[in-house]
């Protein structure tokens, strides 16, 4: 005996009617009158009778009625409880990370909202082109990246090619990041050209970061008239370079409370032509995970709060 077969029968003994019932289950009408006729083969009496009335069901019909929806429940409660089971037994949630920072309690204050035996965390800290490569591949749920209003152009284009849906999480101004070591250190604003002595440490370069080389960033000064660069391919390095030396990163808002804690200044840049925005993006016909969801939803918190030009 077959569940499908007894969800057939509770169906035309609700319905009182062949025709809608198999509309209901969306199957053709010879196909639910085999599974009646399999079901009372089984059972080796009639349990459907047609009258004036439409289908009724017959006296035995009557019982296996309330016993196939007694079956049919507790089936039902089976597999809510072993999905209950599995949701509890891990938590997995993946995402690509570019031009930003997380704070480093991100990943505790998730972990602390999921109840799992087993907790599957996996980021990519990588590149802007990489972050939208890694989604598109199903690599990555949930993309996260800060990009200027020149590089959102490009975004958009990709996005349209590579099938991803992306939303603005905020927008805020170009920020200068600065270490102890560096004389500008402590300062609210500064003039770009105040910049031109110091190292800029950044990230290798893809096809967005190859957009801003001649990008204007205030007055006559470009991104590509930064000379001395140190390139590093890891966010903490990185971090940790422009803590122990006078170099600088150009970064944006929703990064400077977490480099605050390593005593890294951030500073604004006059009259600045460039706009950052945070945005998050994923495949367009993939419906998140409940506990990717539940991610996006601590990143949305998090970093909703930090928009505006303070």
């Amino acid at each position: 005996m077959e569940l499908k077969d007894l969800r057939y029968f509770l169906e035309i003994a609700d319905s009182k009617s062949m025709r809608k019932a198999a509309a209901n289950l969306y199957i053709s009408q010879p196909s639910l009158t085999r599974s009646v006729h399999n079901l009372e083969n089984e059972i080796g009496a009639a349990l459907l009778v047609r009258t004036n009335k439409g289908v009724e069901t017959t006296e035995l019909g009557e019982g296996i009625y309330h016993y196939a929806q007694s079956i049919l429940q507790r089936v039902d409660e089976i597999t809510k409880l072993r999905t209950e089971t599995l949701k509890y037994a891990e938590a997995k949630v993946s995402a690509a990370i570019g031009g930003i920072i997380l704070q480093d309690d991100l990943m505790l204050r998730y972990y602390e909202t999921i109840r799992a035996n087993r907790t599957k965390i996996v980021l990519l800290e990588t590149s802007v082109e990489k972050v939208v490569d890694h989604v598109a591949a199903g690599e990555a749920e949930i993309g996260i990246v800060s990009i200027n209003n020149i590089q959102v152009r490009v975004l958009n284009k990709l996005a349209e090619l590579k099938d991803l849906s992306y939303y603005e999480i905020g927008e805020g101004p170009l920020y200068v990041h600065v270490g102890r070591m560096n004389p500008l250190y402590g300062r609210s604003e500064i003039e770009v050209a105040e910049l031109m002595p110091y190292a800029q440490v950044k990230l290798p370069p893809d096809y967005f970061s190859d957009l801003n080389c001649a990008m204007r960033i205030a007055g006559e000064v470009r991104m590509m008239d930064f000379n001395r660069t140190i390139t590093i391919n890891n966010y903490h390095a990185i971090i940790n370079m422009v803590k122990r030396t006078d170099a600088f990163i150009l970064g944006n808002q929703w990064q400077r409370v977490e480099l605050e804690k390593g005593n890294i200044c951030s500073i604004k840049l006059r009259n600045c032509r460039i706009r950052q925005k945070l945005i998050w993006m994923k495949c367009r016909r993939t419906t998140l995970t409940e506990r990717s969801e539940e991610f996006l939803n601590l990143i949305l918190k998090c970093y909703r709060g930090l928009n505006g030009d303070t």
